[in-house]
């Protein structure tokens, strides 16, 4: 304890003599010490809450590629249904093309066979009315 006095009233005694007379010591309650400790911490702080902030930020951005990659499949998938869909109509109208050209195909093939059927009856008719106006001939001549 001694040695604690001797020392402050050396510096007392330095203080006064560079400063004036002595004045009552005003106590801050922190000193340079405990200034650099609390903004220490507060860089600390700082650092931590700048990793929490940035490991925070990672999370939200893996969650968004997360939604954005299942919205991404989402719209694939309903193309590629829209797309499928549009193939199997588009399939459809073909074939009914097809079917539509393979009726209108037999119906003509019918048409010309009734006409033909047609025709040769004509002809027959003809052939038999030639025949008896030739055999009219003979008798008459």
């Amino acid at each position: 304890a001694v040695v604690s006095t001797q020392s402050t009233g050396m510096e007392e005694s330095r203080r006064r003599s560079s400063k004036g007379p002595k004045k009552k010591k005003k106590k801050s309650g922190i000193d340079k010490s405990e200034i650099k400790q609390i903004e220490s911490l507060e860089d600390e702080c700082k650092q931590v809450a700048a990793k929490l902030l940035k490991g925070i930020l990672i999370k939200v951005a893996a969650v968004e590629r997360e939604r954005l990659l299942k919205q991404r499949e989402d719209v694939l998938k309903r193309y590629s249904e829209h797309k499928k869909r549009q193939e199997e109509e588009q399939k459809m109208v073909e074939e009914d093309k097809a079917k539509n050209v393979e009726a209108m195909r037999a119906r003509e093939k019918e048409l010309k066979d009734r006409l033909m059927k047609k025709f040769k009856q004509f002809e027959e008719k003809k052939q038999k009315t030639h025949d008896k106006i030739q055999k009219k001939k003979h008798i008459i001549i």
